[in-house]
């Protein structure tokens, strides 16, 4: 189940906010609630996965309890090696047996395994609650039922954002300031836009072109730097439309839920790009990797190895080819160009600033993007007229007034917006274009196939 499929947006969400609304204050009842919308969310998906996600929340709780109680590091690090684990194997054993076939000639055998809608998030939420109970951050009791809630919550546990346990608590128990309930729906409408209205219209020439290269295909230079383009400008609106969906949503249910994108095609760096892209992923490994592992305040050469382990990681957690490993490495790099080369450090100052951030970015999409490496290779070489014919293809140039406005609305106007909005006409006006946003993305949902989010993959 997604938040734009029909049986989520119309028979299930309405009813489960209206009982909420109704029980808001009662906080008992409201866990019984959110357990219920869980269970049903996650029994979408199969109930293997549910009776995992039930035991591993469980055991987590568990290790919460032996924690707090004897603030052994050892059991600490068992604990987290342990949690850990499911995500490993469930995620990177097929690649590891893969690759070790590949160099031993032996033929891939294959065999069918339960992945659990969210596992990725729901382990980097559980690293988390684990190390904040091991610091003291958390003090109190962690119920059983409370990590399950949390491991579980369904407007974040398929993509994120990423959120921790001590803010999550404050909501389940009615601590957070509860948000006016028209700013929580415009945000859950203009999300839901953003999915089927902009980046599954932008998918369509994307996986034109990137499944055209898996299949062998040959495509012109400019094909595909529009290909990207519209890879680039589908992932941003695919993913920040879930976000605030998800933000909106637990609005409505008294939770804060931070924002995870900030302008992030505005970016003059690429380490300012990721402080606006993904981030409550970026905080989680500075919070829970790389301050533990030293941070920035050490020795150039640690440092460097703290960036290759943490980019490392980061590739790696996405993916399990090797062209998220490429991803990562080319990040790596970058960003250790950035503050170590002296051209470098400067160049968030000049006046190219934003040219040279997007033409990374976009680039590295590529391989994130990529079936294999194989085929990242061989469309970044294309890009650059390695194997690539003349002329444009004509579903690039159809689809170039599409990527103007969808790059058009990449623009900060939220801030421009503000200005205005105390005026009646303009608050009028901004309602109409909810209306006419909500309609239209209702009629796409129900009219189109099933479209997955791209970080519901991951």
């Amino acid at each position: 189940m997604t938040f734009t499929s029909s049986i989520f947006l119309i028979g299930l969400l309405p009813w489960f906010l209206l009982l909420a609304a109704l029980t808001g204050k009662q906080n008992n009842v409201k866990i019984i609630l959110l357990i219920l919308m869980n269970s049903i969310f996650y029994l979408w998906g199969g109930i293997g996965a549910f009776f995992f996600v039930c035991g591993f929340a469980f055991f987590v709780g568990l290790f919460c309890k032996v924690i707090a109680k004897s603030g052994e590091k050892s059991l600490f690090a068992l604990f987290l090696v342990l949690t850990i684990l499911p995500l490993l194997f469930v995620k990177y054993s097929g690649f590891v047996i893969g690759n070790l076939n590949s160099l031993l000639g032996r033929q891939p055998v294959y065999h069918k395994m339960i992945i659990p809608l969210g596992i990725s998030f729901f382990t980097f939420q559980a690293v988390s609650l684990l190390s904040d109970v091991y610091s003291g951050k958390i003090t109190g009791k962690v119920s059983f039922l409370e990590v399950y809630t949390y491991l579980t919550f369904f407007p974040t546990v398929t993509s994120g954002p990423i959120m921790r346990f001590g803010n999550f608590k404050k909501g389940l128990m009615g601590g957070n300031c509860p948000v006016p309930y028209s700013a929580s729906m415009e945000k859950i409408v203009l999300g839901l836009g953003k999915k089927v209205l902009i980046a599954d219209k932008l998918a369509i020439l994307a996986n034109y072109y990137f499944d055209g290269i898996t299949a062998g295909k040959s495509f012109s230079c400019a094909g595909l730097w529009i290909g990207s383009v519209a890879y680039t400008l589908q992932l941003y609106f695919d993913f920040s439309g879930y976000s605030d969906m998800a933000i909106g949503i637990g609005q409505l249910l008294g939770f804060e839920i931070g924002n995870n994108f900030n302008n992030p095609y505005q970016a003059k760096s690429i380490s300012d790009f990721w402080k606006r892209w993904h981030i409550s992923l970026s905080q989680w490994f500075r919070d829970y990797v790389y301050i533990p592992l030293g941070g920035n305040r050490c020795t150039v050469s640690r440092h460097i190895l703290n960036l290759l382990v943490v980019w490392l990681l980061t590739g790696i957690w996405h993916g399990t080819g090797w062209s998220f490993i490429m991803w990562g490495m080319g990040y790596f790099l970058l960003l250790t160009m950035e503050k170590y080369l002296p051209f470098m450090k400067e160049i968030g100052s000049k006046w190219y600033s934003h040219i040279y951030a997007l033409f990374f970015i976009n680039l590295l999409w590529v391989p994130f993007r990529a079936d294999s490496l194989t085929v990242a290779v061989k469309y970044l070489a294309g890009m650059f007229g390695i194997g690539s014919r003349g002329g444009v293809e004509s579903r690039a140039v159809a689809f170039i007034p599409y990527l103007l406005v969808a790059t058009g609305l990449c623009f900060p106007w939220k801030k421009v917006f503000e200005k205005y909005m105390q005026n009646r006409i303009c608050s009028f006006f901004k309602g109409m274009v909810m209306i006419v946003i909500f309609v239209l993305a209702i009629s796409a949902v129900i009219s189109s196939s099933y479209t997955t989010y791209i970080y519901g993959n991951f």
